[in-house]
């Protein structure tokens, strides 16, 4: 293939890649809300990679669902794509900070090939570690990596008896942003946020007068604004629903009806008037049974085949492990993810308009490019 094709064929997986995040992000919203009631926070990017890692290990039936799960096909799969999509995240920017871990068992032997795909094009690191003989030494050891990778934000994400002298291998993936806005809240004032249209409660609402990028859909009922961040490699993008008690047909409107690529598309700049509330969310998610449904169950069971991870097929993945902080005041937004994969051996088991965000919204912190580092939704405030 010449370098003009291969360069052609780069450039149509990352696109492929960008759309399967964002695909990825809101399958994984729809799934969280069903089981999560109020606040929603997790990085679908976090997620996205780890998996991706996973499915670089696997074979057969296992890497057919876990790539189908990603949003990705045999075509569109492609680790030069995902090292390109890293580079662009990440390349002299320093708001945002990745920290990809390859944790193994002095006693397991993992194959090369596999250490190398992910250490070349996923940016890994990779350590033995004594889990056999002292686990829970070791699980203080991935919780202080996990602390330092996130500038002290995720905390204890291996729980007591999460790490046991069965774990063979772990994977983790650590995500870290925070950016001041590009144009800084001026005032902040005691407001209401209405958590049901007869119940509010008392808030520090943040407001701001300058042009943003809107859009207002007059038959779904929303309005949809882009706040960027300094640099304006980031960008927060919020929907919110008219009513107040209207996140949840926003939510339904917003998969079957309409994506967030295409809303963004039809913004054009409007002076407007902002306000916007403080908050701040810290949350843990187990995410084997989400996965599950979203595709891939094969990994959690016996019939797991990991077989480009090492040569016997007596693996299988234990635990899919999520956790996320967000922090968003006036100066600006602290975010951090982990994510986690722990491996067992299979034996063991224009005009002036205001936008009030006063009552439940949707948000996504995502690259200038669309791709999605962050989700949530807010329903209450504490």
């Amino acid at each position: 293939m010449s370098d003009d094709l291969k360069k052609m064929a780069l450039s149509t997986n990352l696109e492929a890649l960008r759309c399967a995040n964002q695909d990825f992000s809101f399958s994984l919203y729809r799934e969280v809300a069903k089981t999560e009631r109020g606040n929603i926070f997790y990085s679908p990017f976090s997620i996205h990679l780890i998996m991706f890692m996973a499915s670089s290990g696997a074979a057969s039936k296992t890497f057919d669902e876990i790539v189908a799960t990603l949003h990705l096909n045999k075509t569109t799969y492609s680790l030069e794509a995902y090292k390109q999509l890293l580079e662009d995240i990440t390349s002299e920017n320093d708001n945002l900070k990745l920290a990809t871990g390859m944790f193994v068992d002095k006693a397991f032997n993992v194959k090369e090939s596999f250490v190398e795909n992910s250490m070349k094009y996923l940016k890994s690191s990779m350590e033995k570690l004594n889990f056999k003989n002292d686990p829970e030494q070791q699980r203080q050891y991935l919780n202080d990596w996990v602390l330092k990778e996130t500038n002290n934000k995720i905390k204890d994400v291996f729980l007591e008896d999460s790490i046991n002298r069965d774990t063979t291998l772990v994977l983790v993936n650590a995500v870290h942003f925070k950016s001041s806005w590009a144009h800084p809240f001026r005032h902040v004032y005691d407001e209401f946020f209405y958590v049901t249209p007869s119940n509010k409660v008392p808030v520090k609402m943040m407001n701001l007068e300058c042009d943003f990028q809107y859009y207002y859909d007059s038959i779904l009922k929303f309005s949809a604004l882009e706040l960027p961040y300094n640099n304006c490699d980031f960008k927060m993008t919020i929907l919110l629903p008219d009513a107040k008690d209207g996140l949840s047909n926003l939510e339904d409107n917003f998969f079957s009806k309409f994506k967030l690529l295409d809303i963004s598309k039809k913004m054009a700049l409007n002076y407007l008037t902002v306000k916007l509330p403080r908050f701040k969310i810290e949350q843990s998610l187990q995410l084997n049974e989400i996965l599950s449904i979203l595709g891939c169950p094969t990994m959690f069971t016996q019939e797991a085949n990991f077989s480009n991870i090492v040569d016997d097929r007596d693996l299988h993945v234990s635990s899919v492990l999520h956790k996320a902080y967000i922090d968003v005041d006036e100066y600006g937004t602290e975010a951090a993810a982990v994510t986690s994969i722990q491996y067992q051996q299979q034996q063991r088991l224009g005009s002036f308009k205001c936008v009030i965000v006063d009552h439940p919204f949707m948000f996504f912190i995502s690259t200038k490019c669309n791709t999605i580092m962050f989700a949530g939704r807010i329903t209450k405030i504490d």
